[in-house]
């Protein structure tokens, strides 16, 4: 717990802080992957992330909800190779 607890609280502290504020895209590829059933990102949320780039973007869904990557592991892992290459 006195590993955890102060990386909880500095994630609670950007996440209440946090304001957007509009930039040029960036000038590399991003990669945005979600779980099909997801109830807190929809596809939508991930799609935004096609507006933060000039070049590519790909959005591949998995089956699962927000922890879609406990049972997507191997074959994200996979993809995140293939898209860093």
């Amino acid at each position: 717990m006195q590993f955890m607890l102060p990386i909880l609280r500095a994630d609670f502290a950007v996440y209440e802080t946090y304001s957007y504020s509009p930039e040029p895209p960036l000038t590399c590829a991003i990669s945005g992957f979600g779980g099909l059933q997801d109830q807190r990102v929809s596809r939508a949320d991930l799609e935004a992330w096609r507006d933060q780039t000039s070049v590519s973007f790909s959005l591949r869904m998995f089956p699962g909800d927000h922890f879609f990557l406990n049972g997507a592991q191997p074959h994200l892992l996979r993809l995140l190779s293939q898209d860093l290459r």
